[in-house]
């Protein structure tokens, strides 16, 4: 009996621990749960998520950012009532991520973390090489004036005019990065080129925001304008110069501790924090601090030991990615929503590509350039985030402008993976 006993009991503890955690579970998906407490459940919830990915990823063989951002559709609040409603189930659709503010904090980590890691890879005479000034005007210009004339032809206002030809100057290239990275093709001439483009976008799309900003807002005075070009300017440069004399203070200092990398993540954060403060995006700080830390002679020690927050957040980014995707404004926007992302799409991908063929790439190369430069993703979604807080963008045409910025990132994948691959 005593034998019995002890061969029963392990198996009735775990018994009652499943239990205890489908208890859990049903209370975190289904019930009401302290904010401080369920924040824990939906860490888990993306890293579980992630591995899925990552097993969809093998046997799919497609690729991994694309399942990812899938994923996060699968579990976004619009599908899961959408589905509720369809399927006829009783009760509400569950909520999963109800910390969105924290959510959104990590998913930021996982976009400046992948352009940190990225800047690692290149020098700064690359990124603002001529090739790159080329392909980032005409991706800017091109956009601009196609957003602004189709808004205008179907009876925007001015104002809405403005802003919607300055979300498609946008570019956002962490999908179009990380999946360069995945195929391995970082190194190529074509991928340098979509990232240095993509960078001086940013700052090209920094001014013209400013620029509508002011226009709509009915002060358009050319020293405000200035003002946020040389901020842009200072920054850049000055931040290069005082990375040199950190660098070569970590150099000077190294130790086999943990100290140079964490002050190169002080580094990155600090970067990223003074490029949002002046309204450059985040990612652009942290990708200037890694081209920063390139001339770093142990930069292959830290990118070793930054590796895990890669493989941390980086998912967490393209699940939310997909996540913020409101399917039923694509379905009762699908008219304008399908018109504005081909306008979106073909504005980038004549004008970058046919740059590209103009600074010397050809074939697919230059159709790559082309694909890379066309996703919109967070920027696009910032500049209509101002128009409808300024009051320019009613609730309809900010749903539009954000189905085209998240739809124009879904596109990429694919195609760019199909492009690169043939």
């Amino acid at each position: 009996m005593n034998d019995l006993f002890k061969k029963l009991f392990p198996y009735a503890i775990l018994a009652l621990f499943l239990i205890l955690s489908l208890t859990v579970l049903r209370a975190s998906v289904f019930g009401q749960v302290d904010p401080e407490k369920h924040i824990y459940f939906e860490i888990v919830f993306l890293l579980l998520l992630a591995v899925l990915g990552e097993i969809a990823v093998a046997y799919l063989k497609q690729p991994s950012v694309m399942i990812l951002m899938l994923l996060g559709i699968l579990i976004s609040p619009s599908f899961l009532s959408l589905a509720w409603e369809t399927l006829g189930i009783p009760g509400s659709a569950p909520d999963i991520l109800r910390n969105e503010s924290i959510i959104s904090v990590f998913a930021q980590l996982g976009a400046v973390i992948l352009l940190f890691k990225v800047g690692m890879h290149n020098k700064l005479e690359g990124v603002f090489a001529l090739d790159n000034l080329v392909v980032a005007a005409f991706g800017v210009a091109v956009p601009f004036a196609a957003g602004y004339l189709y808004a205008s032809s179907t009876g925007g206002s001015f104002a809405y005019s403005m802003f919607l030809g300055a979300a498609l100057t946008a570019t956002s290239v962490g999908v179009t990065v990380a999946l360069l990275k995945e195929l391995g093709l970082l190194g190529e001439r074509f991928a340098q080129i979509i990232i240095g483009a993509a960078v001086i976008d940013d700052i090209l799309g920094l001014l013209v925001l400013s620029f509508v900003l002011n226009v709509t807002g009915g002060a358009a005075d050319i020293a405000s304008l200035l003002t946020t070009g040389m901020t842009a300017a200072v920054f850049i440069l000055g931040g290069v110069l005082a990375g040199k004399r950190f660098v070569s203070h970590i150099d000077n200092d190294w130790s086999s501790g943990t100290r140079p990398v964490l002050l190169a993540l002080a580094l990155m954060l600090a970067y990223a924090y003074i490029a949002e403060f002046i309204h450059l995006s985040a990612i652009v700080g942290a990708f200037l601090a890694g081209i920063v830390l390139n001339r770093s002679k142990h930069i292959r020690e830290i990118e070793d030991k930054t590796e895990g927050l890669e493989i941390v957040f980086m998912p967490i980014f393209f699940i939310t990615l997909g996540f913020m995707v409101d399917v039923r404004a694509l379905w009762e926007f699908a008219v304008p929503i399908a018109i504005l992302t081909a306008i979106a799409f073909a504005a980038k991908f004549v004008a970058c590509g046919g740059a590209a063929r103009l600074v010397g790439l050809k074939g697919r190369e230059a159709l790559a350039v082309g694909v890379g430069m066309v996703p919109r993703g967070e920027v696009a979604l910032i500049i209509a985030s101002l128009g409808l807080t300024s009051g320019v963008l009613g609730a309809a045409q900010y749903s539009v402008i954000s189905a085209m910025a998240l739809l124009s990132t879904f596109l990429v994948p694919p195609l760019l993976a199909r492009v690169l691959q043939k």
